[in-house]
């Protein structure tokens, strides 16, 4: 089967004539010339000279890009109204009539359906909304679109749109007449459109007429382009005619699949009794067997396409869910381990808290040991002097009288003072060892004087301490031991509150570690990003590039090259170089040191008629030489 690359005949025919429906898109050498539309985005610009976050500018700058084939700056126009306001439908709308010149319609439409469904007014964008109807083969939609902007007022770029719709479904008549008024005006566009209708039709000689007369030097390259597109399907001519593809893609098909579904069609003609009236020689033609062949091999070249499609979207689903499921394993496992680190560290809080409360423990057991001893040694050491104070207390005499009572302490070998007592005296001091007992004990438990009890204090200095000498220190020992218990309750709560202190600090200091680990971990991140991306300026730094051309086959770069050199002598002797853009890619030259010397160059190209722009390629971006021959 003969295959007919993007930038051969198709591209040659596309950059010299008036610009296709959609120009400089994939596939076509990117020209433009000036039109109303480039006049409306000057004055957009102007707008957001004064005001870079005027969202209405920002998307109808964005529209008129995308109209004038600069996808790439539609994109950031509408990327900047996306940030001011995320919201905004018509940033939808706007950025649909970009991917329909980036060769996707079904998303486009999709878009298209959304911002309509939001309150957008359609009437700005039903020229590349037919043309994306169009592109799917739905051509009584894309007529209706067009013949509503028509109805509006007169556009020469949607008329030969819409005569080309017209040639794609076979209706040459009704296609012949919407084109007249643009062929009587010699409009080379419009004879470019009227070859493809003919050529679409069955009439491939007479398309070759009109490429010898209108386009001298392309007869030769379009004659076999203009033989295959009768054998074509309505949606693959619409491809060929606007874009020269003349085979789907698995991206083509797998677009098509985003298409909302079609509203049913209104015609605002009869096509079918107008082809009857003029009806075509092709259809009635038996095809030959080289015709069926090629047929056959279309066919099965479309299948082989639908086949790599479905390929494709099932191994783009297999790597969305092996990447979906790698990322739950993977917070799964980060999860697990943050779970654990806790647990750790929980467990090792309590552990120091079990540690903490055990030591406060058996230290209080140790306090209250001691102070239970201290006070059983103290009662003793009293008992001691009791017994001792006791013993050595002299015989009490009581008086005969028995008021007052007067008790007389004397020392052990001192004789009486009174030679003689009475009877009754000589009783009492018979029983004078148990009667001092007594006395001794009520004293020492009631705690009071002897004088309130009515006994006489002590006859000289010298005699043995009485009970209230005893009382007296009974008292201070029990303030001493009071003092003692109040200060050690008052080191334990210190102790326990230095405990307190102690774990806190601890778990501050693990924290700052985790902390300090984290922010070490960070830093190291960091750092391996910014030597990848010093890697990656060291590689293929940012460079500023002019752009000729652009298209899907790499292999046909170097005759556009050729093309664009012939046109341009400052091109010559310059090298070519490219780098992919979506589905298609850049043709450039350069470098150039700084962006204002490729706007330099930009200019120069323009003096000798190629419309060119200047690029900027980004840090890592891959941009390789073209061979040239």
């Amino acid at each position: 089967m003969t295959r007919f690359p993007l930038l051969s005949a198709t591209a040659l025919l596309l950059a010299t004539a008036a610009p296709l429906p959609v120009a400089a898109q994939s596939g076509a050498i990117v020209q433009s010339v000036t039109t109303p539309n480039a006049d409306r985005l000057s004055e957009q610009m102007r707008i957001l000279g004064r005001n870079p976050n005027d969202v209405s500018a920002l998307v109808e700058a964005g529209r008129l890009s995308g109209k004038l084939g600069d996808t790439d700056a539609a994109m950031q126009f509408l990327a900047r109204a996306e940030k001011v306001a995320p919201s905004d439908p018509r940033i939808r709308a706007a950025r649909a009539v970009a991917l329909v010149g980036m060769e996707r319609p079904g998303e486009a439409l999709a878009l298209f359906a959304s911002a309509e469904r939001a309150g957008v007014a359609m009437t700005p964008y039903l020229a590349e909304r037919g043309l994306a109807y169009d592109l799917l083969g739905q051509g009584a939609l894309a007529q209706a679109d067009y013949r509503q902007v028509l109805r509006a007022g007169e556009d020469d770029e949607v008329t030969r749109r819409l005569a080309l719709s017209l040639g794609i479904d076979g209706n040459l008549a009704e296609a012949t007449k919407v084109l007249n008024p643009l062929l009587v005006q010699n409009d080379r566009a419009a004879w470019r459109v009227r070859a493809f209708t003919l050529a679409m039709s069955g009439d491939a000689a007479g398309a070759d007429k009109i490429t010898a007369s209108m386009l001298p030097g392309f007869a030769a390259s379009l004659s076999p382009f203009f033989r295959r597109l009768p054998q074509l399907a309505g949606a693959d001519r619409a491809f060929a005619v606007h874009f020269g593809r003349l085979a789907p893609t698995p991206e083509r098909i797998a677009d098509a699949r985003l298409a909302p579904s079609f509203p049913a069609p209104v015609r605002a003609t009869a096509p079918v009794a107008v082809a009857a009236a003029t009806p075509a020689p092709a259809p009635v033609r038996q095809p030959s067997a080289a015709e069926r062949r090629r047929q056959a091999a279309a066919e099965q070249a479309r299948s082989t396409a639908e086949a790599q499609a479905r390929q494709l979207a099932q191994a783009r689903a297999d790597e969305t869910a092996r990447r979906e499921s790698l990322a739950r394993l993977n917070a799964e496992r980060a999860a697990q381990a943050q779970r654990e680190r806790d647990a750790q560290q929980l467990a090792a809080q309590q552990a120091e808290q079990a540690r903490i409360a055990e030591a406060t423990r058996q230290e209080a057991e140790r306090v209250a040991a001691r102070q239970a001893e201290e006070r059983r040694v103290a009662a003793a050491a009293l008992a001691e002097r009791d017994r001792q104070a006791q013993a050595a207390r002299p015989p009490v005499q009581v008086a005969a009288a028995p008021v007052p009572v007067t008790v007389v302490d004397r020392p052990a070998a001192t004789p009486p003072a009174t030679p003689s007592v009475s009877t009754a005296a000589a009783t009492v001091a018979g029983r004078r060892e148990s009667n001092d007992d007594v006395l001794a004990r009520i004293i020492r438990n009631l705690d009071i004087p002897a004088s309130e009890l009515g006994v006489g204090p002590p006859p000289a200095p010298a005699a043995p301490a009485t009970s209230t000498t005893f009382a007296a220190d009974a008292e201070a020992a029990r303030r001493a031991a009071a003092k003692r218990e109040a200060d050690e309750r008052a080191a334990e709560v210190a102790k326990a509150a230095e405990a307190r202190k102690l774990a806190a600090a601890r778990a501050a200091a693990a924290k700052k570690a985790a902390d300090a680990k984290k922010l070490a971990d960070e830093k190291k991140a960091e750092a391996a990003e910014a030597a990848k991306l010093a890697a990656a300026k060291r590689a293929d730094p940012e460079r500023h590039w002019v752009q000729v051309a652009g298209g899907a086959n790499v292999a046909g770069l170097p005759a556009a090259w050729a093309v664009m050199a012939g046109k341009a002598p400052a091109l010559k002797g310059r090298q070519a170089w490219t780098t992919p853009l979506r589905a298609t890619n850049r043709l450039l030259t350069g470098p150039f040191k700084t962006d204002d010397e490729a706007q330099a160059f930009v200019n120069t190209l323009r003096k000798s008629g190629v419309q060119a722009f200047a690029f900027t390629s980004e840090v890592g971006q891959k941009v390789t030489r073209v061979p040239i021959k």
